[in-house]
């Protein structure tokens, strides 16, 4: 590894060791240098990690303390460490062994975002273990059930589908719940005529995927349908016109016009998408005040959303990966609306009288000189 401000680099958070060693830990350090990845960990991981690692050419070395870093750094050097992870408690001991501390956590953010072939082909798994999972759940959802006994559905065919664990908080929102875009999934049941709104992911051998899907339970309302309609356009519009190069606020722009256009100027609340990897949330950020620049090798989501307080929310996600300068979705599944009722899955046509670009009337030359 070649950092700029540093010879010798310290990892320490969980998932950038993961990163960068394949093994996932829940203690010990990695130590960077030009010519070689050192793996220190104590004796609970040392030989599942040596026995996964042995040909890798990273070193795994037993240890619960930074004796071998010490020696390394000589009694003084610039030691790099990402600040934005490192406690003051950690930058104290480092400093008591002669470091003088840089920060290379750009640098190490400009290796995670370019993603090899073996890790996109990672989250593809994690996208299928997941996408199949939920429909497996959508066959279940019936009448009574709760928005917790539907995610430990969701999660348990997770695990049977081979996948390490959920990615993130299992997101299941019943009716005006879905209207709250992070809603923490409680005891609410599901009854007639209920939006259902369902965010999840899974980890698949460390790499995670993120995935949203909006159906309804029952007879959708024509506000319901409206709403649905622009939120799939703007998803579609999106995922169409991305290309390497934009920024994020760029890509996240291209959304946020349509639905204002469609009538929805402030009910999409947060940002288009965000990066996938190790971490659920990295680099690159899709989003209004985004400067991240998207190129090939990048994986991220494309989430647009539309809420309205008190009756209902919709949001539909994608896992996507920049390939030949395009967006490429790792989700099969149709996005048409679909409705659920009694394990019977359903799609519904669009609504009769699809949402329209709104445009300014055209002045009279009397209205421009009643103006002035």
């Amino acid at each position: 590894m070649k950092f700029e401000k540093a010879k010798i680099v310290l990892i320490t958070d969980d998932k950038q060791r993961l990163y960068y060693t394949g093994f996932y830990s829940t203690d010990g350090h990695v130590i960077l240098t030009e010519s070689k990845t050192i793996f220190v960990v104590d004796n609970r991981y040392y030989y599942a990690a040596h026995n996964k690692l042995w040909n890798s050419g990273i070193e795994v070395v037993p240890g619960a303390d930074y004796s071998l870093l010490k020696e390394m750094l000589g009694g003084g050097a610039v030691l790099g460490v990402d600040f934005k992870v490192t406690s003051m408690a950690l930058a104290n001991t480092l400093r008591s062994l002669g470091a003088e501390l840089a920060d290379v956590g750009d640098e190490i953010v400009a290796d995670m975002i370019i993603k090899t072939e073996r890790e996109i082909a990672l989250v593809k798994k994690a996208a299928d273990i997941a996408e199949k999972a939920y429909m497996d759940t959508l066959k279940v959802v019936d009448e009574g059930v709760t928005e917790r006994e539907v995610a430990a559905f969701l999660e348990y065919n997770f695990g049977m589908r081979g996948a390490s664990g959920k990615s993130f908080d299992t997101i299941v929102a019943f009716g005006s719940n879905s209207a709250v875009p992070h809603h923490e999934t409680g005891k609410t049941r599901l009854r007639k005529n209920m939006p259902i709104l369902m965010d999840f992911g899974c980890v698949y051998e460390g790499y995670c995927s993120d995935m949203t899907r909006t159906v309804y339970f029952g007879h959708p309302t024509d506000a319901f349908r409206t709403a649905y309609a622009a939120v799939l356009e703007a998803h579609t519009t999106a995922y169409e016109n991305i290309r390497a190069g934009m920024t994020g606020a760029e890509a996240d722009g291209i959304a946020r016009k349509l639905l204002t256009s469609r009538g929805y100027p402030t009910q999409f609340t947060h940002s288009l998408g965000h990066g996938i990897g190790v971490n659920i949330h990295e680099a690159p950020y899709v989003g209004p005040r985004s400067s991240d620049r998207l190129a090939d090798g990048m994986i991220f989501s494309i989430e647009p959303g539309v809420y309205i307080n008190g009756r209902f929310g919709i949001r539909i996600e994608d896992t996507v990966v920049m390939e030949n300068g395009r967006p490429k979705t790792l989700m099969k599944a149709n996005k048409q609306l679909m409705a659920v009722t009694n394990g019977v899955l359903r799609y519904l046509p669009g609504p009769k009288n699809p949402p329209a670009a709104k445009r300014k009337k055209p002045q009279t030359a009397a209205g421009k000189r009643k103006k002035k």
